[in-house]
């Protein structure tokens, strides 16, 4: 979708070879493969330097990690961006909907919403089936 509609390049990280091939697939059929990079890689330990990345967006992926790894995906994510992360994660009626059976563990809100108000200030989009939370990390001070 950044590709598409934002005309940026993207670098497209994720641990399973099936969903990395699924998203090469899409994008192609998008006609923005050649303005995303595909790698394989642990979202909990990124290979990245700090601040590599402008934006870095989590669409529907928290609850695929593991709960023990979810502090460390948001660590991971600050990190690495240096503007801004948006997080959108299943509400519990949307999680309830798309994950009804699966051994995935739907995200606790209130604690994302916390964690990531540790780093920065967030602003929210409350949605039936999913949130999106968008966390600014910088500061109007440090603009000026």
């Amino acid at each position: 979708i950044a590709a598409r509609d934002f005309n940026c390049t993207v670098t497209n990280i994720d641990i399973s070879e099936g969903a990395l091939s699924d998203a090469k697939r899409d994008a192609a059929n998008e006609g923005v493969a050649g303005r995303i990079r595909f790698e394989k890689g642990d979202a909990t330990s990124l290979p990245y330097p700090n601040g590599c990345f402008e934006v870095v967006i989590s669409y529907g992926v928290l609850h695929h990690i593991e709960i023990a790894k979810r502090r460390r995906f948001i660590q991971e994510a600050c990190r690495v961006a240096s503007e801004k992360i948006i997080v959108a994660e299943l509400t519990l009626e949307g999680f309830q909907i798309i994950h009804a059976v699966s051994n995935f563990k739907a995200v606790d809100l209130e604690w994302l919403e916390t964690e990531l108000n540790s780093f920065g200030e967030v602003d929210k989009y409350v949605g039936t089936l999913m949130n999106v939370y968008t966390l600014f990390l910088f500061t109007k001070e440090n603009l000026c």
